[in-house]
């Protein structure tokens, strides 16, 4: 991973940057047919950087928008969800990222989303 650059390695043929397109996606084993219109969820649990996330990904006009990752390497019930935002500000402070996670490329952000209680870590590209 290269945060500095908004580089990370999902795993060896998927390797998100500020540059990755819809087309480069379906060069990987990942790509299932699918459209690149709707969220493009991976099957099963990725491993990035030791850690097991569930990662979706979102394509605008083609081109990269947005990396979702959710850390599974510890279990919440749905009522205590909001917990795991806390995991992932740990993760992000891991990688010394802390507030406003801004960089040139694009954004990194740790949040919670009440109305479908789930936490993420958000990887927006400019």
């Amino acid at each position: 991973m290269n945060i500095s650059k908004g580089i990370i390695k999902v795993a060896n043929d998927l390797i998100i940057s500020p540059n990755f397109t819809f087309e480069h996606f379906k060069e990987t084993d990942f790509y299932k047919n699918q459209d690149g219109i709707r969220i493009i969820y991976l099957d099963g649990m990725q491993v990035i950087e030791n850690r097991r996330y569930l990662v979706s990904i979102f394509f605008r006009n083609g081109k990269i928008y947005m990396l979702s990752l959710i850390c599974c390497d510890e279990e919440y019930s749905e009522k205590d969800e909001s917990k795991r935002k806390e995991l992932h500000d740990k993760v992000l402070q891991e990688f010394g990222i802390s507030g406003d996670g801004k960089f040139e490329w694009g954004e990194i952000e740790s949040v919670y989303d009440k109305r479908s209680n789930i936490s993420s870590i958000n990887v927006l590209y400019y």
